[in-house]
């Protein structure tokens, strides 16, 4: 794994009228590995609407449920995630529109 991305830090305010907001800080660092969408993966996910850009694999232990990422400047959501046997998984992400 030579590659960095970043896991969301997520830190609610309430401000004077007590209205509360989400911040998310895009700054847990963590050693990853990228690979392409497997072409049955990418055509699976545009039936449901999905459009799979790629798949960011990590250590098990270093994922803790989040639902989006940051790799190199481009905020992705994870749309499904599969743990291998040798203790890693493997993040499917998309960009959503907008985003």
């Amino acid at each position: 794994m030579n590659d960095i991305l970043f896991f969301p830090i997520i830190t609610t305010v309430e401000d004077n009228l007590g209205q509360v907001e989400e911040i998310e800080d895009f700054s847990r660092q963590v050693f990853c590995e990228k690979k392409s969408v497997p072409q049955s993966e990418f055509f699976a996910a545009g039936q449901s609407g999905i459009k799979a850009s790629c798949v960011l694999i990590v250590h098990t232990m270093d994922y803790q449920e989040e639902t989006k990422v940051k790799y190199r400047d481009k905020i992705y959501s994870i749309y499904r995630t599969y743990e291998t046997k040798d203790e890693k998984i493997e993040l499917f992400c998309e960009v959503k529109a907008g985003v």
